[in-house]
């Protein structure tokens, strides 16, 4: 296997040659403690930082300080664009909060993430990341709040931190094997599948996260197969973030065939 990882990483640097904007990749086979890793850097995360959210919520509701049947309000703090259906909800639309997670997740709404932050704290969600080892992940600011980001306050993670998490879920380690099983089971129904699951063969089994900004594409998950995996490839300065998504998915089936 590692003289199949040499050759796949020269693959990698072959199909990027010439290509533009910056790649950020690693790769993790948790059953056999190997991986690699192409220009391992910390990028903006985009909706990647959902994940990280996600865990929080379901810590809270593993010691009892947050009932995920309990509901929240969509109001004019919180609603905003970009994507997901709650961009159109009323204000005082009621929605519990599961149902805020996977909306998250598997839409990446933009305006569930943000009603999941005022309750759960940029704090605690940081405190998170930092005990599973994600030093490089930071929840900096709102979903949409591109004010704070042009001051600077951003968030941020790294394909090694989204690799320690959704490995600490591969292993059912995150949180509790309960909690881990039910935050996989959101990832496996995330419905954009335009980057890493794009040019994988019928049927393959892929537990994810994306997430996109003006110049940056993204995509991070778990690959089940003979072999599972799991992947991230993480961008930012692309002149033409269709490319981008192409070239993920390139990349994807690259690490594909040179696995399974």
């Amino acid at each position: 296997m590692q003289q199949k990882l040499i050759s796949l990483r020269q693959q990698i640097e072959q199909h990027l040659a010439g290509t533009p904007g910056t790649y950020s990749i690693e790769l993790v086979l948790p059953d056999l403690g190997m991986g690699l890793r192409y220009n391992p850097i910390v990028l903006p995360s985009a909706s990647l930082i959902k994940v990280f959210i996600m865990a929080e919520a379901f810590r809270r509701a593993s010691i009892g300080c947050l009932d995920l049947s309990d509901s929240a309000e969509v109001t004019p703090a919180v609603r905003v664009g970009g994507a997901g259906p709650l961009e159109h909800a009323a204000y005082g639309t009621s929605i519990k909060l599961l149902e805020l997670i996977e909306l998250m997740i598997t839409e990446s709404d933009n305006t569930a993430t943000n009603i999941l932050i005022r309750i759960l704290g940029m704090d605690s969600v940081n405190k998170l990341a930092y005990t599973i080892g994600c030093h490089n992940t930071l929840l900096g600011r709102h979903m949409m709040d591109f004010t704070a980001r042009a001051a600077g306050r951003d968030n941020l993670t790294s394909p090694t931190d989204m690799n320690i998490l959704l490995g600490r879920l591969y292993t059912n380690g995150c949180i509790n094997p309960a909690s881990s099983q039910a935050m996989l089971a959101i990832l496996l129904r995330q419905t954009d599948k335009c980057k890493l699951p794009l040019l994988l063969p019928p049927g393959t089994v892929i537990a994810h996260k994306t997430g996109e900004l003006d110049g940056i594409e993204h995509d991070s998950g778990i690959i089940y197969g003979q072999t599972p995996y799991i992947l991230t490839i993480m961008t930012e300065n692309l002149p033409v973030e269709e490319q981008g998504r192409q070239t993920i998915a390139e990349l994807s089936r690259i690490v594909y065939d040179a696995l399974q």
